[in-house]
């Protein structure tokens, strides 16, 4: 039995002396796993789909359950996410991202297009790799039910303007009168950076409040799903 997937390839582990394994998220069955038959070979004709960030067509062969890459059409490889070292770990936080929230099989096309849309213009746009991989961290949170309500204090209202707090319980940011115990505050220049990314402004230049804004997120990710990205910490590290 064959099946025909539109895929994106999130990871690769190498297997046996020149297969590997990948895990595939395909807009078709949503995340799975399949073994790539000599592709680590220097002439083989399947190398492109071993490799991070390959968008393709794929043929698959199933049998008892297991996938076997039999055939690509690749569509893009994304390549000039690899020659810029902030495009490129922002790529792989968004591929190890989307690896760890969505579980095996669940199919979600809303998710497969967001992350496309995101690779492609870390390829191909002049826009800051952290602005667009902040607005795909909000797009993902709202998209799977960790959504942070950016817009004005979640619990009144009013526009925030001086000091904001999170409530990770709840979702939101709130203003000083309406903060309660545990709450902690952050910086409102980190805020109004997250908003204005909210509300799909992404082509401008805030270095250390992106910085910021990508710290926001591991945070709120690790504290609210428990998840540690660590591409995410090595995009912080950089310069």
């Amino acid at each position: 039995m064959t099946d025909k997937v539109n895929g994106i390839t999130l990871r690769a582990v190498n297997y046996k002396d020149s297969d590997r394994i990948l895990t595939l998220f395909t807009l078709e069955k949503g995340k799975i796993t399949a073994n790539a038959r000599g592709v680590r070979k220097a002439n083989a004709k399947m190398k492109q789909v071993a490799e991070p960030f390959c968008f393709a067509e794929t043929i698959l062969a199933e049998k008892s359950g297991r996938y076997t890459v039999t055939e690509i059409n690749s569509f893009d490889a994304f390549y000039p996410i690899r020659t810029d070292l902030k495009k490129y770990y922002a790529g792989m936080t968004a591929l190890e991202l989307t690896d760890a929230i969505l579980p095996d099989g669940l199919e979600s096309a809303s998710h497969f297009v967001l992350l496309v849309e995101l690779l492609k213009k870390l390829a191909y746009k002049s826009i800051n790799p952290i602005n667009l991989l902040v607005k795909f961290f909000y797009d993902v949170a709202l998209e799977h039910g960790y959504s942070i309500n950016l817009a004005s204090c979640g619990r009144c209202g009013t526009v925030i303007e001086d000091k904001v707090f999170l409530s990770l319980k709840d979702g939101c940011c709130v203003c000083e009168d309406c903060k309660r115990q545990g709450e902690n505050g952050f910086s409102i220049d980190t805020y109004k950076y997250l908003k204005r990314i909210s509300e799909g402004e992404i082509d401008f230049e805030d270095k250390e409040s992106a910085k910021n804004g990508l710290r926001f997120f591991a945070y709120y990710f690790s504290k609210v799903i428990s998840l540690n990205l660590k591409c995410l910490a090595m995009l912080i590290d950089l310069p």
